[in-house]
C-alpha cells in the first residue's frame, strides 16, 4: 500500500507538471497560481494523452521513451516553474491518500480490461500503430484515448503497475476539483450544481473497478459543464479554449457524449465573440484532433468506428464482410442490440435488425436494464432530494433583489445545458440505454433541473449558510466513500491476500505472466498471439481472444507497408 502512494504521488506530479507546462504554452494563462490546480492537473492528463497518441504513429510506448517524458517534465517543474511548487507536493499528497484507498486490493473493470483495455495498452506498449488492428478484435477499433495516457505512464520506476494509476489520478483530481470549487464559488446556482455532482461521485462512482473507460468520460463530461458554467460570467481567450478542448477530449472517450461539444459552442453565439481563440490552441486543438481520427481510420477504415457513416469502405484494411464483428454495421447493430436487452430474450429468439426493428424491445429493456437503471439512480435522487428539501426550509434573507441582469442571462445558459442533456439522454434511451453508457447526460440533466427548481430559493440564502449547509452534507459523502472503499480493503485483505495489494493485469486469478499465450503466423511470419485461457489482460501483443470465434487463421492476412503492419481480410 505504501507502493500505491508512492507511485501515486510520483504520476501527480508529473500529471501536475504536464498541466502547467501545457497551460503556459498552449492555453497562454499568465497566473497559473490564480487558476484551481486541479483543474490544471485534469489539463495535464490531456496533454499527457495528446504525447502519446502521436508518439505512437511513429514508435512504440517503451519505458525509455516514457521515462524520458517522465525527467522532461520533473526538471521543468522542479528548475523552470518554482512557483507552484509547494501546492503541486501538498496536492499530489491528497489524491495519494485517496489512491490508496481506491487502489488497494481492487480488481480491474470486468470484463473490458480483460477484454480490450489492458490488451490494446499493452500493445501501445510495445507495437507503433498497426493498420487494422480492430480486424482481430473489432473492440480495438473503439478504444478510449484513456488507454494512451495509461501506456506512456509504463516507465522504468513505476513498470507495468503505472498503467492503472492515471484512472485514479482522474477520478481524485476531479473530486478535489469540485471541492474546492465549492470552496470558493460565490455564485450560489454554480455553487450548488457543483455540490450535486460531488454528490453522485461519491455516492454511485466510487469504486476503482467500476471505472473502465465510461467513467473517465463522464468525469470530463461534468468537468465541462462545470467550467462551462463558470467561465461564462467573464469570458476570455484563455477560458474559450480550455471549454473546447475539454469538449474534444470528452468526445476522444466516448463519441457518444458528443452533444457536449455544443455548449461552449452555444456560449459563444450568446456572447458574440465567435473569433475568440488563441492561435496556439487552435492549432493544437486541430492536429490533436487530426490524430486522433486518422488513428480511428488506420485502425479500423473508420474515422469513429463502428458508425458505418464514418467508414472507407475502399481502403483494402476495412471489412466489408457482415458476418464478422470487424465489421463497422454489424458491430453497431450488436452494441445496439445488447444495451436494449437481446440477450435477454427467452423464446422466439430474434436477430439483431429484427430485435431493433420497432420499440417492442422497451418491454424486455424495462424488465432488467431499465431496472437496474432506476436501482442506480434511486439512492442518488433520494439524496438529493433530502438535500433540496433542507435548503428549502432554510430562512430567506429580507428585502433581496433577484431580477437583475445576471440573474436572467445566467438562467439562460442553464436551460440552454438543460436542453442539450435532455436531448443526450433522449438520444441515450434510443440507441444505447444502459446506465454507464449515459449517466453523465441523465445526472447533468437532474442536477441542472434541481437547480433551476430551487433557482430563487438559493439566490434567497446567505452564501455561508449555503456553504456551511452543503459542507457539511459534503464531509458526510466524503466519510461514505473512505469507509465504502475502507471495508472493502479490510475485506479483501482477509479473504484474497496473497502478496500484492495491486490489482491484477495478468489474469483474474492470478498477478503474474500467462505463458500459455499461442504464436499464430501468417505466411511463416508471426502474426498475432491468441489466447487459449479466458481472455488477453495485459500479455503478448498484440493478443487476441477472437481467433476461431470470429475469424479464422486462413482468413486474415498480414503485410507491412514502409515499417507498418497491416492486418486486412482478402476480399
Amino acid at each position: 500500500m505504501l507502493e500505491i502512494f508512492f507511485y501515486t504521488y510520483l504520476t501527480s506530479i508529473l500529471i501536475f507538471s504536464s498541466g502547467i507546462y501545457f497551460s503556459k504554452i498552449v492555453l497562454e494563462i499568465e497566473k497559473i497560481h490564480n487558476v484551481n490546480l486541479f483543474q490544471i492537473g485534469l489539463y495535464g492528463v490531456i496533454f499527457l494523452s495528446f504525447l502519446a497518441l502521436i508518439i505512437n504513429f511513429f514508435y512504440e510506448l517503451n519505458k525509455f521513451i516514457n521515462t524520458a517524458i517522465f525527467i522532461f517534465f520533473y526538471i521543468y517543474l522542479f528548475f523552470f516553474q518554482k512557483k507552484p511548487i509547494k501546492t503541486v507536493l501538498v496536492y499530489s499528497i491528497f489524491i495519494s491518500i485517496l489512491g490508496v484507498f481506491l487502489l488497494s486490493f481492487e480488481t480491474t473493470y470486468r470484463p473490458d480490461a480483460g477484454l480490450y483495455h489492458l490488451p490494446y495498452t499493452n500493445i501501445l506498449n510495445n507495437e507503433k500503430i498497426i493498420i487494422g488492428l480492430s480486424n482481430i478484435h473489432f473492440r480495438y477499433g473503439h478504444t478510449s484515448i484513456i488507454q494512451y495516457l495509461a501506456a506512456i505512464n509504463n516507465n522504468f520506476i513505476f513498470n507495468d503497475k503505472g498503467i492503472l494509476i492515471p484512472l485514479l489520478f482522474i477520478f481524485s483530481c476531479f473530486l478535489l476539483y469540485l471541492i474546492l470549487e465549492c470552496l470558493k464559488e460565490s455564485n450560489k446556482p454554480i455553487l450548488f450544481f457543483n455540490y450535486i455532482i460531488i454528490s453522485f461521485i461519491c455516492l454511485k462512482l466510487n469504486r476503482y473497478s467500476d471505472f473502465g473507460n465510461d467513467a473517465p468520460a463522464h468525469i470530463f463530461y461534468f468537468f465541462l459543464i462545470s467550467i462551462a458554467l463558470k467561465n461564462f460570467k467573464n469570458l476570455n481567450k484563455s477560458n474559450v479554449s480550455e471549454m473546447f478542448l475539454v469538449s474534444a477530449y470528452v468526445v476522444f472517450n466516448k463519441i457518444t457524449l458528443f452533444l457536449g461539444s455544443f455548449a461552449p459552442i452555444l456560449i459563444l453565439l450568446f456572447k458574440k465573440k465567435i473569433n475568440y481563440f488563441k492561435i496556439k490552441f487552435l492549432i493544437f486543438l486541430i492536429l490533436f484532433s487530426l490524430c486522433f481520427f486518422l488513428k480511428n481510420f488506420l485502425i479500423s477504415g473508420c474515422f469513429a468506428f463502428p458508425i458505418e457513416q464514418t467508414c472507407i469502405k475502399k481502403v483494402f484494411w476495412y471489412d466489408i464482410e457482415e458476418k464478422r464483428g470487424s465489421n463497422a454495421k454489424v458491430t453497431m447493430l450488436e452494441n445496439e442490440a445488447w444495451t436494449k436487452g437481446w440477450s435477454d430474450q427467452r423464446e422466439n429468439r430474434k436477430n439483431f435488425e429484427e430485435y431493433l426493428s420497432n420499440l417492442n424491445w422497451v418491454k424486455l429493456w424495462s424488465q432488467n436494464h431499465g431496472k437496474r437503471t432506476l436501482k442506480k439512480l434511486l439512492p442518488f435522487l433520494f439524496f438529493l432530494s433530502l438535500v433540496s428539501l433542507i435548503l428549502f426550509l432554510e430562512k430567506e434573507k429580507k428585502n433581496i433583489i433577484l431580477k437583475n441582469k445576471n440573474y436572467f442571462v445566467e438562467k439562460r445558459i442553464f436551460f440552454t445545458l438543460l436542453f442539450i442533456n435532455i436531448l443526450g439522454s433522449i438520444m441515450w434511451f434510443f440507441k444505447f440505454p444502459v446506465f454507464r453508457y449515459g449517466s453523465s447526460y441523465l445526472i447533468s440533466s437532474i442536477a441542472i433541473f434541481f437547480t433551476i427548481v430551487l433557482w430563487n430559493k438559493l439566490y434567497s440564502i446567505n452564501i455561508f449558510k449555503l456553504r456551511r449547509v452543503l459542507g457539511y452534507f459534503t464531509f458526510f459523502l466524503l466519510i461514505v466513500l473512505l469507509s465504502k472503499n475502507s471495508i472493502r480493503v479490510i475485506k479483501n485483505y482477509n479473504e484474497v491476500y496473497s502478496y500484492s495489494p495491486w490489482p491484477k493485469i495478468y489474469s483474474e486469478t492470478e498477478n503474474k505472466k500467462i505463458k500459455s499465450n499461442e504464436p499464430i503466423s501468417i505466411d511463416e511470419k508471426f502474426a498475432f498471439f491468441s489466447s487459449n485461457e479466458g481472455l488477453c489482460y495485459y500479455n503478448s501483443p498484440p493478443c487476441t481472444h477472437m481467433l476461431n470465434s470470429q475469424f479464422s487463421k486462413d482468413e486474415i492476412k498480414l503485410k507491412s507497408i514502409k515499417g507498418y503492419k497491416v492486418f486486412y481480410f482478402m476480399r
